[in-house]
């Protein structure tokens, strides 16, 4: 599929001579600059002010339609732009080298040229912006015909861009995003050496296993990560509790049955994921409380069959664990309505603390004291 080039005109910029005050014959033009600033009114004249930048959580994926082809064979690659966070950002619509780029790496870490130009384009409006509401995604389709991949391998990425100095009115998302790594192994013409190696993929693959094959991480995702201060993780989580960790269920596919699938092998889309459910005994509730003294925390990844998923910064638990937990409530369209009743671990890894046992509180090499933590939370209650 050959992405679409539109016909766009590169930004202009505006000149204002300065007017010598004793110039008058020059006053009826500075009016009417004066009065033209004046009947734009919100947008103002230009370059007088700058967009409103609006915070957001998103995150960027790419997939590859298959990681093995031949040489000069095109493919299809997939991107998703998601709202994972708990309120609504607007986003640029998702357009090549306007709001994202893609790349390819080789095995020595070069850039492979891309062949298609570099396009010209006019200055975006509100018209471009998209409102994502939590758990919405933006998808873009672009096939590889654009770069000339010999026999190798190769790693994938893409970068989601938006910036300022737009005629945007709105606030926005303003920043660089990049996406999750794929792998691309590319095989000369009648040449099957790649497959027969035995060489197994990166992280960021997805590739079909003979049944004796070992499991492979099907898709490493990112997220852009937030960072939530002690305070914000009370005030921005709907249960904090204290318990431990009793079972930690296998992973399944937000399938029906559980099971992978028909297209895994395809390329997977944003709403087929892998999770695994962890079953906390609960000790104490700290901020609102349920009637059951057992809390479903769900968390993304993990390996079913041959194909598992591996996601950058979830927290992750192990069995007896004791912890404290700042939960929310799952918006996720893909496993929010997924039985048991559960909560997702805010700000992944970073609302969740291991208890040491010595009064300590501990996530990710960072140590804090569980009675300062408790305080937070007490004051943040009753706010």
């Amino acid at each position: 599929m050959q992405a679409r080039k539109e016909a766009v005109f590169s930004k202009f910029e505006h000149l204002v001579t300065a007017i010598k005050s004793k110039q008058a014959f020059y006053a009826p033009g500075l009016l009417s600059v004066v009065i033209l600033c004046f009947i734009v009114g919100a947008g103002g004249c230009i370059g007088d002010r700058e967009p409103v930048s609006q915070e957001g959580e998103l995150n960027f994926n790419v997939m590859p339609e298959k990681i093995r082809v031949a040489e000069g064979e095109i493919f299809e690659i997939e991107l998703f732009l998601a709202n994972t966070g708990d309120t609504p950002v607007n986003v640029w619509e998702m357009k090549e080298q306007v709001s994202y780029d893609i790349f390819f790496l080789d095995s020595n870490g070069s850039y492979v040229p891309y062949e298609c130009g570099v396009i010209e384009r006019v200055q975006l409006t509100d018209e471009a912006l998209v409102e994502l509401q939590p758990g919405e995604f933006l998808q873009a389709w672009r096939d590889s015909s654009c770069w000339t991949l010999p026999p190798g391998e190769y790693t994938l990425f893409a970068e989601y861009h938006t910036s300022a100095g737009e005629s945007i009115t709105k606030p926005y998302w303003i920043g660089r995003l990049r996406s999750n790594n794929g792998s691309i192994f590319v095989e000369a013409e009648n040449d099957s050496s790649l497959l027969e190696s035995g060489s197994s993929p990166e992280k960021g693959a997805v590739e079909e296993l003979n049944a004796s094959d070992e499991p492979v991480v099907a898709t490493e995702v990112s997220y852009e990560l937030i960072y939530l201060s002690p305070e914000e993780l009370a005030n921005k989580s709907d249960l904090i509790l204290i318990g431990s960790v009793k079972e930690i269920l296998p992973a399944r596919w937000n399938t029906p049955d559980g099971e992978q699938p028909e297209n895994a092998f395809e390329g997977l889309d944003w709403n087929a994921v892998i999770y695994r459910d962890v079953v906390i005994s609960v000790d104490e509730y700290l901020k609102n409380s349920l009637p059951s003294n057992e809390v479903v925390v769900r968390v993304l990844g993990g390996t079913v069959g041959n194909l598992g998923m591996d996601v950058e910064d979830e927290a992750s638990f192990e069995p007896g664990e004791d912890v404290l937990l700042y939960l929310v409530e799952d918006t996720s369209p893909a496993t929010k309505d997924l039985e048991p009743e559960h909560f997702r671990v805010r700000g992944f890894f970073q609302g969740k603390y291991t208890l040491t046992g010595d009064g300590k509180a501990v996530k990710s090499g960072e140590t804090a004291d569980l009675e300062e933590l408790l305080k937070i939370i007490g004051d943040g209650d009753q706010s």
